[in-house]
């Protein structure tokens, strides 16, 4: 079976062997902790067993050979604890050496054999495999070791556990049960250190995932700030671009008294058309404001010219009819603006092509400029200018009629008609 790390970055392999080996050098120094003060109360009964005549030094018995392991186990454990505070590891993020994992291994290794050992020996004693059963299923749940590692230890190890039963047990029936015992117990113990083992491995699968798509969520949460950011720049940018824009159309208006709040009226009858042909509110947001500032352009037209009581002359007309080109250069800088720029520049346009700057006629001119064309002009007849006086709104409409299909689009023309008499 295929180990499910393989198809992770060979990065995740190595930090994954380094946390198998850190894991399994921690967890051994405290089983050999345990192992240690268990081993006091084997000494105990050691003593206990001698006091009652059931071994000697100088004979050689199963009671004898018993307290030898004990004190093997016991100078291991000892040995293993100092060594694994020699080369302790003093913070998470120490790297790890050899040491750890050769001492991770040999712990396994010496805990299995010697388990198998004292199995052995209690042939002589009870018959019973109690030892090998604990030691191999003691290792397989504390430490993690690789399938082809832990079944060669376990191996091994019944391996010197069949020899030596079948060396000391004489009894058949009881040497068949531990023959069959033992089969048994390595299937075991090796299955669940390979469940144990992929387990891990899955574990840290999904560690280094959820860690991976926190690495995203925050990378893109940073985005989110970063972009939050320079948006409400934009927003205050354009506030301000906004800002200055209109107050230039404000001192525009300022310059004739006669056109003061134009642009204002000309953007309420735009928005209320634009209500009426139900535009979207987007459509409606871009001819107010195309209508605040359809003549900003004339901010550059002389005083002279601009404030002229009679009849402009053919010079004094060309410069007048340029501010609609002058209107969109000054407002092609503006983020804001690149919407209505066409209407801008369009709204004099006339629907028979005899408009300006460029003439266009019919479906050429942009909708919302015709918009404009038709609120600007009621404007301008209902307003007082410096060469006549201000005219009546039925007078307006009865002009918008006139000029329907010749300067004015006669469906937007009509819909504005309709919504005056229906009032």
């Amino acid at each position: 079976m295929t180990s499910p790390l393989r198809k992770h970055p060979e990065k995740y392999k190595d930090e994954f062997y380094e946390e198998i080996v850190r894991s399994n050098f921690f967890r051994s120094r405290n089983l050999a902790l345990v192992l240690f003060f268990l081993n006091i109360f084997f000494f105990l009964s050691d003593l206990l067993n001698y006091k009652e005549g059931l071994w000697h030094i100088d004979v050689i018995s199963g009671y004898m050979v018993l307290f030898c392991f004990h004190v093997i186990l016991g100078v291991f454990s000892l040995v293993f604890l100092i060594l694994s505070w020699v080369h302790r590891l003093k913070s998470e993020d120490q790297k790890i050496t050899r040491w750890h994992a050769f001492l991770g291994t040999l712990f396994s290794c010496f805990i299995i054999f010697t388990s198998s050992c004292i199995s052995i020996n209690d042939q002589l004693l009870h018959s019973q495999i109690t030892a090998f059963i604990l030691g191999s299923i003691i290792i397989a749940v504390n430490n993690y070791m690789k399938p082809i590692m832990s079944i060669t230890i376990y191996a091994v190890s019944w391996i010197v556990f069949m020899v030596g039963i079948t060396l000391l047990q004489s009894n058949l029936d009881v040497l068949k049960g531990n023959y069959l015992n033992g089969i048994l117990l390595i299937v075991f113990v090796w299955f669940l250190s390979y469940t144990l083992y992929n387990m891990k491995i899955q574990d840290f699968i999904n560690q280094k995932t959820i860690e991976q798509k926190n690495r995203e969520v925050e990378e893109y949460n940073n985005e989110l700030i970063e972009i939050n950011y320079r948006l409400k720049e934009s927003l205050q940018a354009l506030d301000e671009s906004q800002n200055v824009i209109f107050t230039l159309a404000s001192a525009l208006e300022s310059k004739d008294t006669y056109t003061r709040g134009h642009s204002e009226r000309v953007a309420n009858y735009a928005l209320q058309l634009a209500q009426i042909l139900e535009l979207s509110i987007n459509e409606q947001q871009t001819v107010w404001r195309a209508a605040q500032l359809h003549d900003i352009g004339k901010i550059g037209i002389p005083d002279a010219i601009l404030n002229k009581p009679g009849k402009l002359n053919n010079y004094e007309w060309e410069i007048m009819r340029s501010h609609p080109e002058m209107g969109e250069n000054i407002c092609s800088t503006l983020s804001f603006a690149k919407d209505f720029l066409p209407i801008i520049r369009h709204h004099h346009e006339r629907f028979d092509g005899t408009g300006y700057p460029d003439g266009l006629r019919g479906e050429e001119i942009p909708f919302l400029a015709r918009i404009i064309t038709i609120a600007d002009a009621i404007d301008a007849i209902t307003s007082q200018r410096s060469y006549r006086p201000s005219r009546t709104i039925d007078y307006a409409l009865e002009e918008l009629a006139k000029g329907k299909g010749s300067q004015f689009d006669p469906t937007i023309a009509q819909v504005f008609i309709d919504s005056f008499n229906y009032a």
